[in-house]
């Protein structure tokens, strides 16, 4: 099935922000959960459904504070969620409607 609605744009995780003085000292990593809810938040900027649940968020590999590129496209009711590094998909999942 294709994406009906396509959002794009990036994230910015602030290094200078006190989560990843204990997120990890030296080697600071995003949290899963703070990524989780930056894909909430721009489904809200997009003015689009609430969901209602996420599942099978996948990361791929430690994420640390920075820009990120971000794909959502939407398929039936359900939002796909891409965060790329560098062209390569890092963290994926899903936003159930």
């Amino acid at each position: 099935m294709e994406a009906s609605f396509l959002h794009e744009g990036v994230f910015f995780f602030d290094p200078g922000d006190g989560i990843y003085r204990d997120h990890f000292p030296g080697n600071p990593v995003v949290p899963g959960s703070v990524i989780i809810h930056a894909f909430l938040r721009a489904h809200a900027r997009a003015g689009k459904a609430r969901p209602v649940g996420v599942a099978n968020f996948r990361f791929k590999r430690f994420v640390s504070p920075g820009e990120y590129r971000y794909a959502m496209g939407e398929e039936g009711h359900e939002i796909r969620c891409t965060l790329f590094d560098n062209n390569r998909a890092v963290v994926t999942g899903t936003l159930v409607l």
